[in-house]
């Protein structure tokens, strides 16, 4: 047991004795903490190949050799980014569905990048109204189209007596179809005998191609309109 030497008379006394009792001088106990050295677990050092692969990958804008790649909803006019072009389905930001790209509803748009872009995109969505209208180019006569939808032509629901009446045989029976489908108005070509064009394109029998505001339809190469959606 240890003992506690009096610095008065130097008497060993018991350990908790607060006076001497030899001399009864009081005992001065050193109540000073004594440090003590706790071994630290050494911490091995990481080679810089062991280092990298614990580096945490920074976020970008997805970009393919300078070119971005996005879908808007036509819908909510969302635009999400893609990781590339090739992507046939994705996950809608705006609407949280998945959706596959269909080339005409939903297809992959592009452009040049040359740093990674944060703020919100500021170039104005196409007119996807509730209300389409074919307005001949030079008479600029109306052909209204409701959303029930039908074929249109000389015997078609929507433009039979403007076409018969200026004498149009060019014009097939059934030229097109339009219907509204998911928000939006959707161009088919039904003719087996005369040309479809949208804006300047040809169209194949029964490809859907989605109408917008401004753009110019044309039947048989004898008559064209513009597409006024609002």
């Amino acid at each position: 047991m240890a003992l506690i030497k009096c610095k008065q008379c130097g008497y060993e006394n018991p350990q908790g004795t607060d006076y001497c009792e030899m001399c009864a001088e009081p005992l001065m106990q050193d109540t000073h903490p004594v440090a003590v050295n706790v071994p630290q677990p050494s911490v091995p050092r990481m080679s810089p190949q062991q280092s990298q692969r614990y580096t945490v990958p920074q976020v970008t804008t997805p970009n393919v050799n300078g070119m971005e790649y996005y879908v808007i909803c036509p819908e909510s006019q969302t635009k999400t980014i893609l990781p590339n072009g090739n992507v046939t389905r994705f996950l809608c930001n705006g609407c949280r569905k998945e959706h596959m790209v269909d080339g005409f509803l939903w297809r992959i748009e592009s452009r040049m990048v040359e740093r990674p872009v944060t703020r919100p995109q500021t170039r104005p969505a196409p007119i996807r109204g509730n209300r389409l209208y074919l307005e001949e180019m030079n008479t600029h006569f109306r052909i209204e189209i409701d959303k029930e939808g039908g074929t249109l032509g000389r015997y078609g629901k929507y433009g039979a007596d403007f076409f018969q009446s200026n004498n149009m045989r060019t014009v097939s029976g059934e030229h097109c179809g339009i219907t509204f489908e998911h928000n939006s108005w959707v161009l088919r070509h039904m003719s087996r005998t005369n040309q479809t064009k949208y804006n300047g394109m040809i169209l194949s029998s029964g490809e859907p191609v989605l109408l917008e505001n401004g753009k110019i339809l044309t039947l048989a190469n004898t008559v064209s309109f513009i597409v006024r959606i609002d």
